[in-house]
């Protein structure tokens, strides 16, 4: 996997303000940032993504989509299938904890479009654990998501363009970076 370059997203919110920030990353060298707005709550965070990367100067040596979980700004789910169809990169939801699906259902039945919202989450497929992290897997095996994990992982469970882009988002809202 030399000088593959890996892209992690990871969202900070506050009231209706929302910004998504993606990291990209060669091993441990931060090579840069995207940045946008997303709706709380809403349905957008996919295209944002896949408009990120295609309009990024790194788009065509991304391998690998990091994702911290599947929901950004609240409960603006990111759909999968969509962004893999749009960009033929492979994903790898990363989370620390593994999900409480039936509090998840719950909560998105207060919200618009609760069966298409939990349908997304369904899609998304099996939650696995790989070391001491829980991934999902999108259009690639856990060798792969092992190998992504060596590279990215320099501390702790979470990889590092992961860890970036919640330092950054968070300073983007709150006006410094806050820990996970």
């Amino acid at each position: 996997m030399k000088l593959w370059r890996v892209v992690g997203f990871d969202d900070s919110f506050k009231g209706k303000l929302a910004y998504l920030v993606g990291c990209v990353t060669c091993r441990d060298y931060v090579e840069g940032f995207l940045i946008d707005r997303i709706e709380v709550d809403g349905f957008d965070v996919s295209e944002r993504i896949v408009s990120l990367i295609k309009s990024s100067r790194f788009h065509k040596q991304i391998r690998c989509i990091l994702l911290s979980g599947i929901t950004f700004a609240g409960f603006n789910i990111a759909d999968l299938e969509y962004i893999y169809e749009s960009l033929n990169i492979p994903i790898v939801v990363v989370m620390d904890k593994y999900p409480s699906f039936e509090r998840i259902e719950r909560a998105l039945k207060n919200l618009d479009n609760p069966d298409f919202r939990i349908e997304l989450i369904r899609k998304a497929g099996d939650v696995k654990k790989v070391s001491d992290t829980f991934v999902q897997a999108y259009a690639c095996d856990l060798e792969f998501v092992e190998r992504i994990l060596d590279l990215t992982v320099k501390r702790g469970k979470i990889p590092e363009p992961l860890r970036i882009a919640h330092l950054v988002a968070s300073a983007l809202i709150h006006g410094e970076s806050k820990r996970r």
